[in-house]
């Protein structure tokens, strides 16, 4: 028995780019419900980054306030996620992952009411935390889960590609509320009802589902106990520079879908209808990026491609500071979500291969919720340097953050080399 027990957590503690053995759809079977539930949850989280950005402009003149000051409510979200970061692994362990989905699901939903109501600014401030908070949970729990089924890797780029969905589905209630003279609270409204579908969705999905079934024996003496576990896993090297790179590429990725509107109509001088168009354009790019080049990725080389791809978005960054042509810089703005779409679930792929199994909930979970922090602090430091430079300096803060992000993808470890497709 002990000689079991020992093998099977030397098993548990061994990386998995070695590879597995063949996957196909009939694995997914069992686990279609709870997959089709944190699908929901992925295009929840794309309504909620993507819509807070196209209603800056109406939001700044209900409340009379600048870009600098707007641009605390990205930080007071950001808050809501690092502690959700700090805190996951911790919740789960104590009230376990259907728990937790539920009070991630309810603090969005009361947020939202809240938000809905039109209080004032400093109350608004107060509740994104919860916001933040809410989404870190459900973001975590539906990576940890999506990363532990069979296709793992293709289940992921799906799974981030109606991320992409439901961001591309923001721009478009926001045009609505816009051209039928309704007030930005109306986008809360909206997210209030998807929030309430979304709890529906994790008790039809997630109820049934034994998240204890990929636990073993704590009286396994073999393996660590929950803090020594999460201590390894957070500080382990992968899941660090994993967090790190996700964190920053977040904060690439929501500081232009959040800043965006703004500097097209602001910045470019756009026509308010057609930039938020623009803005859809771009998060529907970003979910073609995940499956399209997704796919390119992962046939040519992960290393390779998703280098070439921040090369690219760099370039379309410098042409969008040189070109003062609204039809150019909107055409480039929208490239360049395309090649943002496969970097997230790609890092989170790489990731759960280098990483021992034991590892993956507490590890993936902690690199989703940091990494999702990005969605709120770059854009808030955004907004404080557009509010010394103006909005026209977003494509240089972004340009700042790709060049770290090519740096850190260096590190990133995979069973295919830089040059791998090229030998």
């Amino acid at each position: 028995m002990s000689d079991h027990q020992s093998s099977s957590g030397a098993e548990e503690r061994q990386p998995l780019l070695q590879g597995k053995q063949e996957e196909s759809f009939k694995d997914l079977r069992p686990h279609i419900k709870p997959l089709l539930s944190a699908f929901f949850i992925s295009i929840v989280a794309g309504l909620n980054d993507g819509s807070l950005g196209t209603i800056i402009p109406r939001m700044k003149v209900y409340y009379d306030i600048s870009n600098e000051t707007i641009s605390t409510l990205f930080l007071c979200s950001a808050f809501g996620f690092f502690i959700s970061a700090g805190l996951n692994g911790y919740i789960v362990h104590r009230i376990g992952q259907l728990k937790t989905l539920y009070l991630g699901s309810t603090l969005m939903l009361l947020a939202f009411v809240l938000i809905a109501i039109g209080m004032p600014f400093i109350v608004v401030a107060f509740t994104f935390p919860f916001v933040g908070a809410g989404m870190a949970l459900l973001d975590a729990a539906m990576n940890v889960y999506v990363a532990n089924l069979p296709l793992a890797t293709l289940m992921l780029n799906i799974l981030h590609a109606l991320y992409g969905i439901g961001a591309f589905i923001s721009p478009k209630v926001s045009a609505f509320l816009l051209d039928h003279n309704y007030s930005w609270m109306g986008m809360y409204v909206f997210l209030a009802g998807v929030s309430i579908i979304n709890i529906i969705s994790i008790t039809i999905g997630f109820y049934p589902v034994d998240f204890e079934e990929i636990r073993h024996d704590d009286d396994d003496t073999s393996k660590p106990n929950h803090g020594e576990l999460t201590k390894l896993a957070i500080l382990n090297k992968v899941t660090l520079i994993g967090a790190t790179y996700i964190l920053i590429y977040v904060g690439v990725e929501v500081t232009l879908g959040g800043w965006g509107f703004t500097w097209l109509t602001e910045g470019r001088h756009g026509e308010a209808s057609s930039m938020l168009q623009v803005m859809s354009g771009y998060w529907g790019g970003l979910a073609m990026g995940r499956i399209l080049l997704g796919y390119l990725s992962g046939r040519f080389g992960e290393k390779l491609m998703i280098t070439l791809f921040t090369m690219m978005i760099i370039g379309g960054l410098v042409i969008m500071m040189i070109s003062t042509d609204i039809i150019i810089d909107s055409a480039v703005f929208i490239t360049i979500g395309l090649l943002l779409g496969p970097m997230f679930p790609t890092t989170i792929s790489l990731a759960s291969k280098a990483l021992p199994r034991s590892y993956h909930a507490t590890s993936i979970g902690f690199m989703a919720a940091l990494g999702a922090g990005g969605a709120a602090l770059f854009p808030f430091i955004t907004g404080q340097v557009a509010g010394k430079f103006g909005i026209i300096i977003m494509p240089a803060a972004c340009i700042a953050m790709s060049a770290a992000m090519m740096l850190l993808w260096v590190f990133i470890p995979s069973d295919k080399p830089l040059f791998g497709a090229c030998q």
